[in-house]
């Protein structure tokens, strides 16, 4: 597997193991069912040369946390409760990525950054949601 596939498996596995996640996704699922959820996406890359048997890699992903915002007969809030699932959401992952920096002792995982990025909003097919973006940064090196 390669170390892409291998890395981002780590993060998913991290992720769902969140109760306050409903659903995880290792993709941008068009209609998602399941809220709150979150996808995980590739981002890319960074190398650098480090020394003459060894690169410096910098794996980035994006994790995009949905909570939505519907119609509720009760009178509650949607757009209040959106966000603060979503504001849950981001500190439960930035909690579990920060108390796991090597993904479960990964041999190709030196450590692991995690930083908010901008919240929003996102339209999808099933209506409107609250948004919240987490960048990982995945430091490691490859052996030439």
């Amino acid at each position: 597997m390669s170390a892409i596939k291998n890395i981002k498996k780590g993060i998913v596995t991290n992720i769902s193991a969140i109760s306050s996640i409903n659903k995880v996704y290792d993709y941008e699922k068009i209609n998602p069912t399941g809220f709150p959820c979150a996808f995980i996406t590739f981002l890319g890359t960074d190398n650098a040369f480090y020394s003459t048997a060894e690169n410096k890699r910098i794996y980035s992903y994006r994790i995009l946390l949905l909570a939505q915002i519907g119609q509720d007969l009760s009178n509650t809030n949607q757009v209040e409760l959106a966000e603060q699932t979503i504001e849950d959401c981001l500190g439960d992952v930035l909690d579990t990525m920060d108390s796991d920096i090597t993904l479960d002792k990964n041999s190709q995982v030196i450590f692991v950054e995690a930083a908010i990025g901008t919240p929003g909003y996102v339209e999808y097919e099933g209506g409107m949601a609250r948004s919240g973006e987490i960048i990982i940064k995945v430091h490691s090196l490859y052996l030439v």
